[in-house]
């Protein structure tokens, strides 16, 4: 059995669902992309700057010859979940749910960078899963993971674009998969019309900067105007991969990892709200919104709260005028004010319906 195939097998082994291989050639074919993007102001701030660490492998492994690219899956049917949903909640995206998946793939890409140095001597590696600087979707793309669609996500066709990324660049030469051929988005522009903020501006236009995903992680001020828009949103957004029709049917998790647990997939609003960092630290390690910190997400759940609008929740709200951190003050304030604001407005038209 060659590498390559030993490789396959114990990925498999592990619970890998997708794996595919590529050359360590630069990505070329992304640079104008990238350049286009940059001009247009559509970055996020949580890319790598260097434009050419994003193309070219040998800046981050200067001997790198393959990189090893995973997908696990993460859609889980949320119709077989018993969860108690609180009174006010705040909803995390299905990539929050369960265990971190940086945690998950990262321990699958060591298991697989452990075998590759038994099976080769002087074997090096470098593995990352959203931290690495190549654009993790066209790596997996030129590994024949997917194809790309409107919305700029990557599609497989057992999956969908319910998947996680990881890869890792390695100074052992592997015979590469070619991107898949005839499969392409199916154009229903669904995922644009869709979207909340706009910012999937055309096919394969995305502006990162407008995106919620995006702006809930972000540490800058939300925009009034934008608040109303993230709903009940804590963490990320599933609209344009929920409307897509190519993960209509997919396969469901392999792995009970993304199930959501001790930290359900629908916050407690109130509790987050009056959490310790201890407290904060100890239900949040695991998962993946935890990563920006206490502070953002509280924020979330003050923004979360009011656009539930219940007048009765400004005693919530309260408590947080006195908080020693200044930009949560000015969330409590403005959230009081909007459910007043609300208060009054459903007063004066039960006044005037009774008349």
């Amino acid at each position: 059995m060659n590498l390559k195939d030993k490789i396959i097998n114990y990925a498999k082994a592990i619970g890998v669902d997708l794996i595919g291989f590529t050359s360590a050639q630069p990505f070329e074919e992304v640079r104008q992309i990238l350049e286009d993007r940059r001009e247009a102001q559509y970055l996020t701030g949580f890319e790598e700057e260097d434009i050419e660490l994003r193309i070219d492998p040998r800046k981050t492994l200067q001997t790198a010859k393959s990189i090893i690219v995973i997908g696990q899956g993460y859609y889980i049917d949320d119709s077989q979940l018993e969860v108690e949903k609180p009174q006010y909640y705040g909803e995390l995206a299905r990539t929050a749910w369960g265990k971190d998946y940086h945690l998950v793939l990262h321990e699958k890409l060591e298991a697989i960078g452990k075998l590759l140095e038994i099976e080769v001597a002087g074997a090096e590696y470098k593995a990352f899963v959203d931290t690495g600087p190549l654009v993790d979707r066209e790596v997996a793309h030129r590994a024949g993971l997917g194809w790309y669609g409107y919305n700029s996500t990557l599609i497989n066709e057992e999956y969908g674009s319910w998947f996680f990324i990881g890869y890792m660049i390695t100074n052992v030469e592997i015979k590469g998969d070619m991107p898949l051929k005839n499969k392409e988005c199916l154009g229903c522009n669904l995922c644009i019309e869709h979207c909340p903020s706009g910012a999937i501006e055309a096919p394969y236009v995305f502006n990162g900067n407008r995106c919620l995903s995006c702006l809930l992680q972000k540490r800058t001020d939300i925009a009034e105007e934008d608040r109303v828009k993230l709903v009940k949103r804590l963490y990320g957004c599933d609209v344009c991969q929920t409307i897509c029709p190519h993960n209509k049917g997919v396969r469901a998790s392999s792995t009970k990892d993304f199930v959501p647990m001790g930290t359900s997939h629908q916050v407690d609003l109130v509790k987050l709200l009056n959490m310790s960092n201890k407290e904060f630290k100890e239900a949040f390690k695991d998962n993946a919104s935890g990563w920006r910190g206490k502070k953002v997400l509280q924020r979330n759940a003050i923004i979360a709260l009011v656009n539930q609008g219940t007048p009765e929740a400004i005693q919530y709200l309260t408590p947080l005028l006195k908080d020693p951190r200044l930009d949560i003050r000015q969330y409590a304030e403005w959230g009081i004010e909007r459910l007043k604001e609300k208060k009054n407005t459903s007063k004066a038209n039960t006044e005037n319906n009774n008349q």
